[in-house]
């Protein structure tokens, strides 16, 4: 299979004004019949990751996409937004990558969804790049490309269409690993401008932050109260997809329960309801109101309550501790050539650092 990058930044300039122009590729890959017809893993890798091995079936580090951009995410931070981003760790990239790295979806004959997963976190979430991928009669072209980070168990994919422009829904479900058996659905959306998913977040009329562009459908959260009580509180929220916005219908339930008395069941402390609308405009998604859960939170710790934090889904391996470095045995002396020799222990791998990709 061969593989074409095409460097279009002059062309697009030059065809910016005449709209029965052809948009150009941002990448392409020669096949045969028969990888057209059945594409493999290796395919996609190779046409989404610029430098994947093959032979080795292993990803470039750190991940570039096939534009040559890296594979790369940033949610906003508690100091920047009204809502931080989910918080996780990103785990060890793997060394090579296996058909559990591939999400696809097929929109129509002909045209694809590719996400393929170079990196993935202690909070369930994946990254890697996403792209837009039409089958002609010489091969696959990227008609447009982006990074995303989502959930992978039981993804789909798909696009919809708001405000005359499309938007990439991932969906995918985070799974508690403790035998408890709980699977949670979250959503992220990002819009199509040109050729490229843009990571945005929510922002307000005024373009202050108000959260990422990340929707827990299904949540829960645990606070302690300063009158030692225990408060829950219980998320479920739908999305819609108009051409006047994408609605967001929220419900929290919240109950308190006194660990003081262990046989009297939750009371209900409050129910409420909210729906907001996202439009999206030029260069951002404007919303003019927080989500109802960071509101209902924020009032939490007005009064004092401190949250549980939430446990990792995915714990991370195990570091080396300083000066445990394995020595390379000596050679036995004469004489001592038919003692055995103990094999050297193995050391765990190193936990990858928490600034990465």
């Amino acid at each position: 299979m061969k593989r074409t990058l095409q460097v279009c930044g002059v062309a697009l300039s030059l065809l910016a004004g005449c709209a029965s122009a052809p948009k150009p590729a941002m990448c392409f890959a020669e096949a045969g019949p028969n990888a057209r017809s059945f594409p493999t893993p290796d395919i996609w890798f190779a046409l989404l990751l610029h430098g994947y091995d093959k032979d080795t079936s292993a990803a470039p580090q750190p991940a570039v996409d096939c534009a040559g951009a890296p594979v790369w995410w940033q949610d906003p931070t508690a100091d920047d937004c009204v809502e931080a981003g989910p918080d996780a760790l990103p785990l060890p990239p793997a060394a090579k990558l296996t058909e559990e790295d591939l999400v696809l979806e097929t929109l129509k004959a002909g045209q694809r969804l590719a996400w393929v997963i170079t990196r993935r976190f202690t909070n369930g979430e994946a990254l890697g790049p996403v792209a837009l991928v039409e089958t002609t009669e010489q091969g696959f072209r990227v008609e447009a490309l982006g990074s995303l980070r989502s959930m992978p168990k039981n993804a789909k994919l798909r696009l919809e269409r708001v405000g005359g422009a499309d938007i990439l829904v991932a969906e995918g479900d985070a799974c508690t690993t403790d035998g408890t058996d709980v699977c949670r659905r979250y959503a992220r959306i990002m819009p199509l401008r040109r050729n490229r998913f843009f990571t945005e977040s929510v922002s307000s009329p005024e373009r202050a932050c108000l959260g990422a562009a990340w929707f827990p459908l299904a949540r829960e959260a645990t606070f302690k109260l300063p009158n030692q009580l225990i408060r829950k509180f219980e998320l479920t929220s739908t999305l819609s997809f108009t051409e006047a916005g994408i609605g967001v219908q929220e419900q929290v339930q919240v109950s308190d329960s006194d660990p003081a008395q262990p046989d009297v069941g939750p009371r209900i402390y409050r129910r409420a309801q909210d729906t907001r609308t996202l439009v999206l405009e030029s260069n951002a998604v404007v919303s003019t109101k927080a989500s109802l859960w960071s509101r209902m939170v924020e009032q939490q710790v007005r009064i004092g309550a401190k949250m549980d934090p939430e446990k990792p889904l995915v714990p991370m391996p195990p570091k080396n501790k300083p000066g445990t470095a394995v020595a390379t045995p000596a050679t036995p002396e004469a004489g001592e050539a038919s003692k055995p020799v103990a094999p050297p222990a193995k050391t765990p791998p190193a936990a990858a650092k928490s600034g990465g990709p």
